[in-house]
C-alpha cells in the first residue's frame, strides 16, 4: 500500500456508469416526446359524432360590420316585417311603430288590416280599413236638438279624417212599438228614415265631404 499523508484521500477511478444513466435519460425524453406527440394528435381530432350518426348544423353566426364589431353588421337588423310587428305589438296604437327606417310608410288601411290579422281589436283595431265601410247618409242632428227617448247621435268621419255631421239613428237599447204594441221594423243599419223622424227634427241629410287635396292650402 502506497504512503498516504494524513488528511489526503485516495484517488478513486471514474465510475463506468455514466454512461448508462444517460442512454436512460435521452430514452425517456424520446418517450415523452412520442407520447406528447400523439396526445397533441388526438386533440386536433373532433370528436366521435352522437348516436343519430350526423352532428347537428352548426348555428348561423352575424357576420362582423366594417368595424369587426358584429352588432354594427347590416345583417344584425331585424326584416323590416319582423321589425315592424315588434314595435307594432309594443305599442299598436302609436302610427311611428308601423313604419321602419329606410321603408316606405304603411297606410292606414295597411295598419289596421295588420292588427286586425293579429287579433287586435281595440285602439286602431277597433276600425274597418278605410274604404271598406263607407259613411253612412242620414238626418243631420243639430247640435242645439233634445234628442228623444231611443234615438242616438251617430258621429263619423272620412277616410282622411274629416268630421262628418252626426246623423239620427235607433239607439240599440230601445225597442219600438206602434200604437197597437207590436215591434216597429228597424233597419239593419239603424239610420232613421225621413219618413220617420221625431217631432221637430229638421228634415235635411247630411253631405259627405269630398276627399281633401293635399296640395290644397289648409
Amino acid at each position: 500500500m502506497p504512503d498516504q499523508d494524513p488528511g489526503e484521500r485516495q484517488a478513486r477511478p471514474p465510475a463506468t456508469g455514466g454512461a448508462g444513466r444517460g442512454r436512460r435519460w435521452l430514452a425517456t425524453l424520446l418517450v415523452l416526446v412520442v407520447v406528447g406527440g400523439i396526445g397533441y394528435f388526438l386533440l386536433q381530432q373532433p370528436p366521435p359524432p352522437p348516436s343519430g350518426g350526423e352532428w347537428p348544423e352548426p348555428a348561423a353566426t352575424a357576420p362582423a360590420g366594417a368595424d369587426g364589431n358584429p352588432a354594427n353588421a347590416t345583417s344584425m337588423k331585424p326584416h323590416g316585417t319582423t321589425a315592424r310587428r315588434i314595435r307594432a305589438a309594443q305599442d299598436p296604437d302609436d302610427l311611428a311603430a308601423h313604419a321602419i327606417p329606410g321603408e316606405p310608410a304603411p297606410t292606414m288601411g295597411e295598419v289596421i288590416e295588420g292588427l286586425h290579422r293579429a287579433g287586435i281589436r281595440s285602439g286602431l283595431g277597433a276600425f274597418n280599413p278605410p274604404g271598406t265601410s263607407p259613411p253612412l247618409v242620414g238626418l243631420a242632428v243639430p247640435d242645439d236638438y233634445v234628442l228623444p227617448e231611443g234615438y242616438v247621435r251617430h258621429h263619423q268621419a272620412t277616410d282622411d279624417g274629416q268630421p262628418i255631421e252626426p246623423i239620427l239613428m235607433y239607439s240599440p237599447d230601445y225597442e219600438f212599438v206602434d200604437a197597437a204594441g207590436q215591434p216597429l221594423a228597424i233597419p239593419a243599419d239603424r239610420v232613421v228614415p225621413p219618413q220617420h223622424a221625431p217631432p221637430g227634427l229638421p228634415i235635411r241629410q247630411i253631405r259627405i265631404p269630398p276627399p281633401h287635396d293635399p296640395d290644397s292650402p289648409p
